[in-house]
């Protein structure tokens, strides 16, 4: 059965850019232990690191927000916009999320979000 995921407006989307943050900050700290471990040899440690990686995904993907690219701060929310499935589109260098796009578009059909956009909340 799919997983049925909540649905961000931008105040509450906005609310979440601290954390994510730090998750994606996580992520890339681990990352980074697990190629120093591979590089020494640590087989054991690898494990060790795929679980850190693997809970902290869980973490973000259960409360519906996708990372596409934790190497470059990559996140999508689920959204509602204009009546239509979309995500708010943030990279973590951006000060403010400014971005959608539709689901089917991807990152290449960004634009900027407008007062003529409807952004509706289902949380």
């Amino acid at each position: 059965m799919e997983q049925q995921y909540p649905y961000y407006d931008l105040q509450t989307a906005r609310s979440m850019m601290g954390w994510i943050r730090k998750k994606i900050d996580e992520l890339n700290d681990v990352k980074y232990l697990a190629e120093n471990a591979l590089m020494k040899g640590e087989k054991e440690a690898i494990t060790l690191y795929t679980m850190a990686t693997k809970n902290i995904i869980d973490e973000i993907s259960n409360r519906g927000i996708l990372i596409r690219d934790p190497a470059i701060g990559l996140v999508d929310f689920p959204a509602i916009i204009n009546g239509k499935p979309a995500f708010l589109c943030w990279l973590t260098s951006e000060e403010d999320i400014s971005f959608w796009h539709y689901v089917d578009e991807g990152f290449a059909g960004r634009r900027r979000i407008t007062r003529q956009d409807d952004i509706l909340s289902l949380l």
